[in-house]
């Protein structure tokens, strides 16, 4: 049986809007919001992909071990639960085909839901929604840090900094690293 490495490669939002204000993929909203509207898997692989980038960028894998360790069985093909997964990804703008056709690149940031998806995601979801938007949109309101964010600021000034001085993740302009949770 011949293995197949797909390659997730981290890389920008197109859209300006989504890179200054989007929500990095260990945030809390992907999974509570975007969930609703991508799916299980497709949430899930995402989530995984900032654990993967810490060790090598891009993250190289075998295709069928990534699938099964998605709980999606060992087939890859574009009409497998797998290949509907990758192409959910793209379908839904977190991420397009690689120049190369052996893996995605994928953004580094997603946005909030758009007025009609919101319309059809149950109202649970609705609501982490707002909630989560509007912890998020203080972040940007409050920049200094004059509320109870300020180690937040410092956090993003460090990582800022280390992003002027070269020592961010090489040809990638994003901070994909998990945030914590428990906020």
């Amino acid at each position: 049986m011949e293995h197949q490495t797909l390659s997730f490669t981290p890389v920008e939002h197109p859209d300006p809007r989504v890179l200054r204000l989007g929500f990095e993929l260990g945030d809390p909203y992907l999974e509570q919001c975007w969930s609703a509207v991508l799916g299980p898997s497709s949430t899930l692989l995402l989530r995984r992909l900032p654990t993967m980038w810490i060790a090598r960028v891009p993250a190289e894998v075998d295709a069928a071990d990534l699938s099964q360790s998605l709980g999606l069985g060992a087939s890859t093909t574009p009409n497998s639960r797998f290949g509907r997964t990758l192409q959910r990804l793209v379908d839904f703008g977190m991420a397009r085909r690689s120049p190369d056709g052996d893996g995605l690149d994928v953004f580094g940031r997603v946005p909030p839901l758009n007025a009609r998806q919101l319309s059809r995601v149950p109202e649970w979801t609705r609501t982490a929604h707002h909630r989560l938007l509007d912890v998020h949109l203080e972040r940007f309101a409050d920049p200094l840090g004059t509320s109870s964010r300020r180690p937040e600021v410092v956090e993003i000034t460090a990582r800022l900094d280390r992003l002027q001085s070269g020592g961010g993740s090489p040809g990638v302009g994003l901070d994909v690293a998990p945030k914590a949770v428990g906020r």
